[in-house]
Formats: structure tokens, C-alpha cells, sequence
């Protein structure tokens, strides 16, 4: 199983870039762009709050979630 981050398809339904939604978290711009491209080794469970409080996300299964390796 691998663990896959959905920000890039959040930012795209709620018409939002990764600067505004830089600006809204204080979560730099690069950190949030690595995320988008699910390029990371590590998570930052204190970005991953401050991203879904700035975009309103109550369930983490709108952010994440769990896909099969091929």
C-alpha cells in the first residue's frame, strides 16, 4: 500500500493555486508542490493541519488515501 495525497485535485475543484494556498498556511510553496506531485519521504502531520484548516477539509479521506502498488 502506498499513501497518496490528493492536494492536487483539491486545489484544482476549489480553484485555488499553491501560492494562495501557501499564503492561507504558512506552509511554504515548495513543501505544498512536493505534495501535490506526491514527491515526499516524509510527512509533516503539522503542514498537512495547517493546509486542511485553510481549505475547510473536516475528513482526512478527502486528502489522503491508501492506493495499491503495482
Amino acid at each position: 500500500m502506498k499513501l497518496k495525497i490528493l492536494l492536487k485535485r483539491l486545489l484544482k475543484e476549489k480553484g485555488m493555486t499553491q501560492l494562495e494556498l501557501s499564503h492561507l498556511s504558512s506552509v511554504p510553496q515548495s513543501k505544498i508542490s512536493m505534495l501535490c506531485n506526491n514527491n515526499y519521504q516524509e510527512l509533516n502531520i503539522a503542514n498537512l493541519e495547517k493546509i486542511a484548516t485553510a481549505m475547510e477539509i473536516t475528513n482526512i479521506s478527502e486528502l489522503l488515501e491508501f492506493i495499491e502498488e503495482k
